[in-house]
């Protein structure tokens, strides 16, 4: 798909099929970037990421961006589109304006996880990553969630240009209780 070298860092973009080939190998790297400060996730939440990838892979738009030094796989970015109909705005702390969540099935791209190794971060990886995996999604727009608590990472999304559009209530079957959402509008739809 798509492929740019950073240095020796090589990120590139996989689909479904090649994605799915590597799914322990991204766990790994999301239990070593995740259960890593800031957000010091154990058992339960490794668990909840295999389970939920194993579901994304299948899902309309899926995409996933590696970033690879020296052959080991040191970042990752995915997601896929917002289903249409699908409840996934269903919660927002406060209301949004009208057609806001309206979901057409490839209007949103929801960035799912993005994750660095501690060893890596703070050298544009994450943003590299972000960057490859939107290009050429073909969405108009993309979100993602973040725990409130991690202002960090918060700082970093704003930087880059997302914005928050509120917080929503998470669902039963969530690692968290509440997400702040941001949106991250314009993007280059349907561009490789």
């Amino acid at each position: 798909m798509g492929e740019t070298a950073s240095g020796r860092v090589i990120v590139k973009v996989l689909g479904p099929e090649e994605a799915g080939a590597i799914t322990e190998e991204v766990g790994t790297a999301y239990r070593d970037s995740f259960g890593a400060p800031p957000n010091s996730e154990g058992p339960a939440e490794f668990e909840h990421q295999r389970a939920s990838y194993a579901d994304l892979l299948k899902r309309r738009g899926f995409r996933l961006a590696v970033a690879r030094q020296d052959g080991l796989l040191v970042g990752f970015a995915y997601g896929a589109f917002l289903r249409e109909g699908g409840r996934w705005w269903n919660g927002m702390r406060d209301p949004l304006p009208a057609g806001f969540t309206h979901e057409s099935g490839s209007r949103t791209w929801h960035l799912v996880d993005l994750g660095v190794l501690p060893g890596h971060r703070g050298r544009g990886i994450a943003r590299k990553l972000t960057e490859a995996v939107l290009a050429g999604c073909g969405a108009r727009r993309a979100v993602l969630a973040v725990e409130p608590r991690l202002k960090g990472n918060q700082r970093l999304y704003r930087s880059w240009g997302w914005r928050q559009v509120g917080s929503v209530d998470a669902p039963a079957s969530s690692i968290n209780d509440i997400y702040d959402i941001y949106l991250l509008e314009d993007l280059p739809a349907g561009r490789s």
